[in-house]
């Protein structure tokens, strides 16, 4: 294990500790959660019977392996604000358990929002430095090939995921599009960042991920990609000529895979988004909005319970649905993420909710101008896609926040020991190492 100077902040207190990097082990942990996340865009593709998907089994592994690793290192980063508003979601969801009106759902949910904990630490130890940071965006943007590969060869193959539309990976078309949404902005900001010949897997990663959407054909994903696209104006002005370039030949790939891949079903459905914003009811997700109201009505403060939405709305709609009833439709989900916390969790895990966006957005503006544009974006990506989306439970949720978290910890940690390196009882020499190695691996 390579010996390294690590700082340590208490109070107004500096100190300088001696630490190791991560062993075997702790790099083992780092691989097993750079596979999770990159079994995360596809995570429906491969089903385990009497067990769950693929990524469930890797998601198991890699939080043994996580465990293991920081117990042989023998310590534990200081939470982020962030965590703390996440670990008091998570335990409002459990206690929800005691009144609430769907408790076998609530307790399965319960059990997802730990395990997804569970990932935002994980990610919070093993991934402290840029370097590891931007190899878990590389993860999930390789992801995404995938789903979207999966998906351009169903349509090639005439094979619907739905009535005239496609999705691959055994993924939802909503889903699927809202994912390579968000995947946009990050594959951009990892083609700035490059060189060499990865920068042409970022451009056909664009190119795959715009022409998925397409093929989703669902509308609030395309939204979503017209809110991702913003990135580019906004870093346009950091931009040198060859990169200008770069980015007018991505974009003029992407608009001719569009045209060659997406057929006219699609664009005939995304063209019927501005009437039905106008007259009509996005699907049905209108009627369950307001049947969801409703229920909100009844349960103000504390909710009716997490995950018991889908149960509960179907007593109040016209035509009530039963769970677990196989001739019946499926009850349906919230598909609004923040009307879901609000009925589910009630005003006061609906605050806690709006407490970790407001910390998360406030927390770019610690960033460096070009990171700092991207998580703007990528908020905005989100908060658009989840708005027809029930996605709180989500495993993109819950990692890009994680990674923001991440992001916004090695950067006040590079802050600090800039202020203090000089400072403590070594040579200048031992504060310029300590301070390049913090630098290492960060993005530009």
């Amino acid at each position: 294990m390579k010996p390294r100077i690590t700082t340590s902040f208490i109070g107004t207190n500096f100190s300088v500790v001696a630490t190791e990097d991560f062993s075997g082990l702790g790099k083992l942990a780092f691989a097993s959660l750079w596979l999770f996340v990159f079994a995360i865009p596809w995570e429906d593709a491969v089903t385990i019977s009497n067990f769950g998907t693929s990524a469930r089994l890797i998601g198991v592994l890699t939080g043994g392996l996580g465990v293991f690793a920081i117990l042989e290192r023998g310590r534990l980063r200081r939470p982020a604000p962030g965590h703390i508003l996440m670990g008091l979601f998570v335990l409002l969801a459990a206690i929800s358990y005691l009144w609430s009106l769907y408790p076998e759902g609530t307790l399965t949910q319960v059990f997802t929002y730990i395990q997804l904990f569970t990932l935002v630490w994980l990610i919070w130890e093993l991934a402290p430095q840029a370097r590891e940071q931007v190899r878990l965006m590389q993860a999930y943007v390789f992801g995404t090939f995938v789903s979207g590969v999966d998906t351009v060869y169903l349509y090639l193959s005439h094979q619907e995921s739905a009535y005239q539309r496609y999705a691959g990976a055994r993924l939802d078309a909503n889903d699927l599009g809202l994912m390579m949404a968000l995947s946009i902005p990050v594959s951009y900001y990892l083609l700035v960042q490059s060189k060499g010949r990865i920068v042409w897997v970022y451009r056909l990663q664009l190119v795959l991920a715009g022409t998925t959407v397409l093929l989703t054909a669902s509308r609030g994903a395309t939204l979503a990609s017209l809110v991702a696209l913003f990135i580019v104006p906004l870093t346009h002005a950091r931009l040198k000529a060859r990169q200008k370039i770069a980015v007018i030949l991505t974009v003029s790939l992407l608009v001719c895979g569009a045209l060659f891949f997406v057929p006219s079903t699609s664009w005939e459905r995304l063209s019927t988004t501005p009437n039905e914003f106008a007259q009509g009811t996005l699907t049905g997700r209108t009627v369950i909005w307001k049947a969801g109201w409703e229920l909100f009505r009844s349960h103000p403060f504390v909710g009716i319970g997490a995950n018991a939405f889908r149960v509960l709305v179907s007593r109040v709609l016209a035509e009530p649905i039963r769970a677990g009833n196989d001739m019946l439709p499926p009850a349906p989900p919230a598909h609004n993420t923040f009307l879901s916390v609000l009925v589910e969790q009630g005003v006061i895990g609906f605050s806690l909710f709006c407490a970790l966006l407001g910390v998360l957005a406030l927390s770019v503006r610690a960033l460096p101008p070009f990171p700092q544009k991207l998580w703007i974006v990528c908020l905005g990506v989100w908060v658009v896609g989840v708005s027809s989306l029930t996605w709180e439970m989500r495993k993109p949720t819950w990692f890009f926040f994680a990674l923001l978290m991440a992001q916004c910890g090695s950067m006040a940690q590079r802050r600090q020991t800039r202020r203090y390196a000089p400072s403590f009882g070594g040579t200048h020499h031992q504060s310029r190492i300590l301070v390049a190695d913090l630098e290492c691996g960060a993005p530009g």
